[in-house]
């Protein structure tokens, strides 16, 4: 009898790699990088919503409670947006490189930083994308405590992943969706404006996982479950779900036309209002 495959690194590799060369959600980092841009502000204030804030304490109640995180701790936040965690980990003791490929979110961070009397030797801000660096001729293999990758579009693919693990010489943390993210949540409303399904996602939780349980790993894993009920005004409403959809589907006018006459009929008072459920995998694991 064939056992399931738990040892067979090509296998998941492979089958991660065959989720990404099949989905349509793939732009190239400039694109993603424009993208993220325009929604800097709006996204630094949704995460630092009260639920936001209580998810993030738990994760760093898993991070100290491991040791992965001390004062001292050299960290490299891949992905680090506007600071979400890049400060409270500064203000935990530790140093941070922070690498953020979008403008956008750089002045967010430098805003937040100036703030609160945050150093350059604190936080070291390098504006690339992760897949732009090469660990390897940069003398970074092995040279953090802590690699760490909260929900980013960096981390993908197994090379990026095999690349994170490269430059820790401690521990790697990773969180993504599990299940279809927030284009899930727009599911329901995007087949009955257009009749076609939004796919799911190459970025999902359980590839990084089966890979990485195959490298032989045994991550601490949680998986975080949320609901809220949103509201936006008509045109937030429809810039947000175009986000969301966009790399899953082609946006015709006539989809963009129908997405608006949606939102508008089912808004009140000028507001669109809906309950979205989301759940996040996250993973700790010590690679030396």
């Amino acid at each position: 009898m064939k056992l399931f495959p738990l040892k067979n690194q090509k296998f998941w590799k492979d089958l991660w790699h065959n989720a990404i060369d099949n989905a349509s959600e793939e732009k190239s980092c400039t694109e993603n990088v424009k993208r993220w841009d325009k929604r800097a502000d709006s996204f630094a204030k949704r995460t630092s919503s009260p639920e936001a804030i209580r998810r993030k304490e738990d994760i760093f109640s898993m991070l100290f409670s491991a040791g992965a995180l001390k004062s001292g701790s050299r960290v490299l936040d891949i992905g680090a947006g506007p600071g979400n965690w890049a400060i409270p980990m500064v203000e935990a003791g530790a140093y941070v490189t922070a690498l953020e490929p979008s403008a956008g979110m750089v002045d967010v961070l430098k805003k937040k930083m100036a703030a609160k009397n945050i150093s350059p030797v604190q936080i070291k801000i390098d504006q690339r994308a992760w897949q732009d660096v090469n660990v390897e001729k940069e003398d970074m293999i092995g040279h953090f405590d802590l690699v760490f990758a909260s929900m980013s579009p960096g981390v993908r693919d197994p090379e990026t992943l095999d690349k994170a693990m490269k430059a820790s010489r401690g521990f790697c943390y990773l969180s993504t969706f599990s299940g279809g993210g927030w284009r899930s949540c727009y599911n329901d409303m995007w087949k009955e404006i257009t009749g076609e399904e939004l796919e799911s996602s190459s970025w999902d939780f359980i590839y990084p996982f089966t890979y990485v349980y195959s490298l032989g790993y045994r991550p601490r894993v949680a998986f975080n479950v949320w609901s809220h009920d949103r509201e936006e005004s008509i045109e937030d409403a429809i810039q947000n779900i175009l986000f969301f959809v966009e790399g899953a589907t082609e946006i015709t006018t006539e989809a963009r036309e129908n997405l608006a006459d949606y939102v508008q009929s089912h808004s009140v008072d000028g507001m669109f209002r809906q309950k979205q459920t989301i759940c996040q995998g996250v993973m700790l694991w010590q690679v030396a």
